[in-house]
């Protein structure tokens, strides 16, 4: 199987970067379906971070594979214009996980956000895409291509439909699945945001931390966000993302959301 398909969300993102056990980057252009008030969603900067870190994560992990277990990003700065870059890390790699930082920069080289994650360790045989070379140590550039610019808003672009304050409704696809058929963490991440977003009546989110439960099955899957902390100048959400189908909570966030 070739992974992503030709018409996927990461295909159109259009990273491109280099891979080794030490250090992944990645860039990224701007489009405005990639924006939301006040710069590039924080979605989309968490999908980034999610995609960069898996990485170098499966470099560490070979012959087994990965999938995401926690997730967090956060905004320094509003990023208005592409590209943006980054940066990802080991910090630790176990028997069980692998644990990642990042660090995001604008056009100009400028520190504009961060991001942590752990990686659970599984067999090589729950992924379907057949690994047909070793991962070589040395630094390789890899650009994704085939895709086309995200000039709607991304969350239309992948089947994302809010049905109320802080409530958000979407199936499974295949243009959002990752590589063992089910969700893609950054999308996840990305419905969270956008229903936290939406619960608090506009704003941009800033800050996102999000754990990844259990697999998504059939779908389709239910995303509420309610407002637990009101302050004047931001709002924290808790947000519940609940497989329909089966009734599973599959993940839970925090996101914190300005304005």
């Amino acid at each position: 199987m070739t992974y992503p398909p030709e018409q996927h969300i990461l295909r159109d993102l259009a990273f491109s970067g280099t891979r080794s056990p030490e250090l992944a980057t990645n860039s990224m252009e701007i489009t405005p379906g990639l924006c939301g008030r006040e710069g590039v969603r924080l979605g989309v900067l968490a999908t980034l971070v999610d995609v960069t870190g898996a990485g170098i994560a499966l470099h560490a992990v070979q012959p087994d594979w990965i999938a995401t277990a926690d997730l967090q990003t956060h905004i320094l700065r509003p990023v208005t214009e592409g590209p943006v870059s980054i940066e990802c890390r080991p910090l630790r790699v176990g028997a069980r996980s692998v644990v990642i930082d990042a660090q995001l920069r604008d056009a100009e080289g400028t520190l504009c956000g961060t991001g942590r994650m752990a990686f659970a360790r599984i067999p090589g045989s729950a992924t379907k895409v057949e690994i047909v070379e070793a991962l070589d140590p040395a630094p390789t550039a890899h650009r994704m291509e085939g895709g086309s610019p995200v000039d709607e808003p991304l969350i239309e672009r992948c089947g994302m439909e809010l049905v109320g304050p802080g409530q958000l409704r979407f199936d499974k696809s295949p243009y959002i699945e990752n590589s063992f058929g089910s969700v893609n963490g950054g999308v996840l991440a990305l419905a969270a945001e956008a229903a936290a977003v939406s619960a608090t009546g506009g704003g941009h989110a800033l800050d996102l931390h999000i754990h990844y439960l259990e697999q998504i099955g059939d779908g389709p899957l239910a995303v509420t966000a309610e407002v637990v902390r009101d302050q004047q100048h931001s709002r924290l959400c808790t947000v519940r993302v609940e497989d329909r189908a089966h009734g599973r909570l599959v993940s839970t966030a925090d996101v914190l959301v300005s304005g």
